[in-house]
């Protein structure tokens, strides 16, 4: 057994610390058979497809019986997207016919058809509709399974306190595990916004990405640390290490008591500044959390939840009955609906769009929806519809030019002026805002925010086109930089304009759900702040013990610093002596 400690790096998708071993989840794939089927025996052969596919679908009804009694309801509600797979045309009447028509095995024609589609799916840039197939590979591999007849590998029955290794988790591996044995996961591959990850922080179970643990091996009866704050793990820790993690695990759980005890407090700093505290959606499960977080409305709902890359855009009534369905469970709170921020490269029903070489500089969002008008007015024409029944307003991205924006009312304009005609319900006015994501528009943005009721920066985007740092790419990660002094300056610029023509300006992104930038974002005059649900509370701690004032002076001290580390190192130790008890931020 190796004695050596050993250190791996990687991505924290869901914080937590914990102390156990390893166990590596490998999912072997089998080679596919290939043969004829005699004529006579096609339908059997349908049939026993068929079968597999319901097999499937009761192994998904029964995870979604045991995350309910979990009562972890929003990934129960997650698993409803793999329900609906193994409904689809792609998944059933696709899959018989090839059947019947190449008259091959079930196994070879289900086979052939996934990755045709993963090859689709992988020449999209949004890392939404990448994750999104992850979804149909997890039935795809339950469907093989009882093809092939193999019993599958699962996590609910592996030894106790195990941080689980995998090359790729899906969501139906996550949803399996059981607390009792799984303590915490390590993948290679993954994404923060992926249904995997999601249901990880549902369940409360610590999770990293992006590390490659193959080295690790030959460490299968070690004992190691896993530190979901900083993504670090600590393999053959010594007494000493171990001895502090403990403490550690047990100050993060009086920290969560604590912020359990605020969720119906309101947002504002001791010193009586309010803030309003909204949430960034894009599935209809996070509304309850909304409401259970306390959390005002909601400053970003995407609706590309409405779209699908294999099924193309939805018609007029869908989208309106998403979106009133949508608005109706606000009851009555706020809600901002982006329009699609969808690009060239994404599938039109099941047409490609023209492949563009760089499609995150190409026709995308706005640029799309301008050039694809007929789609755009279909959007706005259920939005305006939906709007009937809440407080809703329509927020355009990635608008570059004033020209963009202009073009895109002058759309909202002639929508409803057709509804009207229709003698359909809408509101009398309805407010339009639009997203900061690009330098161009952070620098026009006092024209921007003439014609405009609100303005949402959007910090991800903004970030790296700003440095010209692709954020999914980890081997220059070092190089995205929320507090480069130009990203800073660029916040600053916007909020003063949109402050100069009395219009709110929201923050949304990660850094608005990082308390360590609490504090500089309201002294740089932001009013309010738009999070994943579940970072309510721990923004909402950190807003009421911060004095405006003293947000106001760390604001001014930032502005003074020259470099992306002066200023990240500022920030934490502000965050460190006024909040030394969160030691999810303070490492």
């Amino acid at each position: 057994m190796q004695t050596q400690e050993v250190r791996l790096k990687g991505i924290p998708i869901c914080r937590g610390i914990v102390v156990g071993k390893p166990f590596f989840f490998h999912v072997v794939e089998d080679k596919i058979p290939d043969f004829s089927i005699d004529k006579k025996d096609i339908e059997k052969e349908v049939v026993r497809y068929r079968q597999a596919v319901a097999n499937a679908r009761d192994d998904i009804y029964r995870l979604q019986k045991q995350l309910e009694d979990e009562k972890v309801l929003e990934a129960a509600e997650i698993l409803d997207a793999e329900l609906q797979m193994t409904q689809d045309p792609l998944l059933t009447d696709e899959v018989e016919y090839q059947i019947r028509t190449q008259n091959r095995n079930a196994e070879i024609i289900f086979h052939e058809l996934i990755n045709h589609y993963q090859t689709k799916f992988d020449s999209l840039s949004d890392s939404i509709f990448r994750e999104r197939f992850k979804d149909i590979q997890d039935i795809a591999r339950r469907v093989m399974s009882y093809l092939l007849k193999n019993t599958r590998v699962s996590l609910m029955d592996i030894p106790k306190d195990s941080i689980v290794f995998a090359r790729e988790l899906t969501t139906s591996d996550i949803a399996e595990a059981s607390h009792s044995s799984v303590i915490a996961f390590v993948s290679h591959f993954g994404g923060t916004t992926s249904h995997a990850a999601i249901v990880a922080k549902a369940k409360g179970i610590p999770y990293i990405t992006s590390v490659d643990y193959e080295s690790l091996e030959s460490f299968k009866d070690c004992e190691l640390i896993f530190d979901g704050r900083t993504g670090e793990i600590i393999v053959n820790p010594d007494e000493k290490l171990k001895e502090h993690y403990r403490k550690l695990k047990n100050q993060l759980v009086c920290h969560k008591e604590k912020l359990d005890q605020i969720q119906d407090l309101p947002a504002e700093t001791f010193d009586g500044y309010t803030v309003r505290l909204v949430a960034n959606m894009e599935t209809l499960d996070e509304i309850k959390m909304l409401h259970e977080f306390g959390g005002s409305g909601v400053g970003l709902f995407r609706s590309e939840y409405a779209f699908s890359p294999e099924n193309g855009f939805p018609s007029e009534d869908e989208q309106f009955k998403l979106y009133k369905k949508v608005v109706q469970q606000m009851e009555g709170l706020p809600i901002v609906i982006r329009t699609f921020d969808v690009g060239g490269d994404k599938f039109l029903g099941n047409q490609m769009m023209a492949v563009e070489t760089n499609p995150y500089l190409g026709c995308r969002a706005i640029r799309f929806l301008l050039k694809e008008s007929d789609l755009f007015k279909v959007q706005l024409r259920a939005i305006l519809r939906a709007a009937n029944y809440g407080d809703v307003s329509v927020m355009f991205p990635m608008i570059s030019s004033l020209q963009e924006l202009i073009e895109a009312k002058k759309v909202i304009y002639e929508v409803r002026q057709e509804l009207l005609r229709r003698n359909e319900k809408i509101p009398d006015k309805i407010r339009i805002g639009c997203m900061i994501e690009v330098p161009s528009a952070a620098i026009i943005s006092d024209l921007l925010a003439k014609e405009c009721d609100f303005l949402s920066i959007g910090t991800n985007d903004l970030i790296q086109y700003a440095l010209a740092v692709d954020r999914g790419n980890h081997s220059i990660s070092g190089l995205y930089a929320p507090t480069h002094p130009s990203v800073i300056r660029l916040i600053k610029l916007i909020v003063q304009q949109a402050n100069n023509q009395g219009i709110p300006v929201t923050v949304c992104g990660e850094i608005a759900a990082d308390p360590r930038f609490t504090p500089l974002l309201l002294g740089l005059g932001v009013h309010e702040l738009s999070v994943a649900p579940r970072y309510i509370p721990i923004v909402k701690n950190t807003i009421r013990n911060t004095s405006i004032i003293a947000a106001y002076e760390l604001a001014e001290k930032v502005l003074t610093l020259s470099t992306a580390q002066e200023i990240q190192q500022y920030l934490n130790q502000e965050y460190q002596k006024n909040a030394p008890e969160d030691i999810y931020y303070n490492h």
